[in-house]
């Protein structure tokens, strides 16, 4: 979402246009294919760490849970 709010065209298309004339937009299309491409090189690496026996990979994952801990902690709960 951050990765297309960088686009002011995109932004200005969503302020003169209806949602449903903006989701046709062919920006917005090629906007939302550039950046799950410029992310896929990250993620891959993300992975394929996750998934290794690297040194540190449960400090990350504790680090992880503290953020998680800290967002959750807000939401309401689900009865």
């Amino acid at each position: 979402m951050q990765r297309l709010l960088a686009y002011p065209n995109l932004v200005n298309q969503t302020k003169v246009n209806s949602e449903k004339q903006f989701i046709k937009s062919q920006d917005f299309q090629a906007a939302v294919a550039e950046a799950v491409d410029d992310n896929q090189e990250a993620h891959n690496t993300m992975a394929d760490y996750f998934v290794s026996d690297r040194p540190g990979i449960n400090a990350v994952i504790a680090g992880l849970a503290d953020a998680f801990d800290e967002a959750a902690i807000d939401q309401p709960m689900d009865e």
